[in-house]
């Protein structure tokens, strides 16, 4: 049975609004292992900025939330739209996908070698 979503849009009261999509930056920005600093460098913000949007002070710019999406490894929706029944899977943790690309990018031997220490940290996990 697949995942129903319920937007959460509340065009009535903008404020409500600005505090459910702050909740829901919130909890995907930590559901990725990543602190408000992190995000603002990522985008060229301050953290404080961060922190405002997730507190639901400070209205998103359209343009913004896209880019907060992929900064955060998600499509928008998943920022604009409230899970009923069961959170959607997402893939890795942006931070993550960078690593592993930048392990993609070494010669195959520092390759192999970095991939028997995650083995061995992984078989002691």
């Amino acid at each position: 049975m697949g995942v129903r979503l319920r937007i959460v849009f509340n065009m009535t009261n903008p404020d409500i609004f600005a505090k459910e999509l702050g909740k829901r930056l919130t909890r995907v920005r930590k559901d990725q292992g990543l602190t408000q600093v992190e995000i603002a460098s990522e985008l060229g913000l301050s953290q404080a900025v961060i922190a405002e949007y997730e507190a639901g002070r400070k209205n998103i710019p359209t343009w913004r939330l896209m880019n907060l999406a992929e900064a955060l490894g998600v499509t928008p929706d998943v920022l604009l739209v409230k899970p009923s029944g069961g959170e959607a899977k997402r893939g890795p943790a942006p931070k993550l996908q960078k690593q592993m690309q930048r392990i993609a990018s070494l010669p195959k031997d520092h390759q192999r070698s970095i991939m028997q220490v995650l083995d061995m940290a992984l078989q002691k996990a």
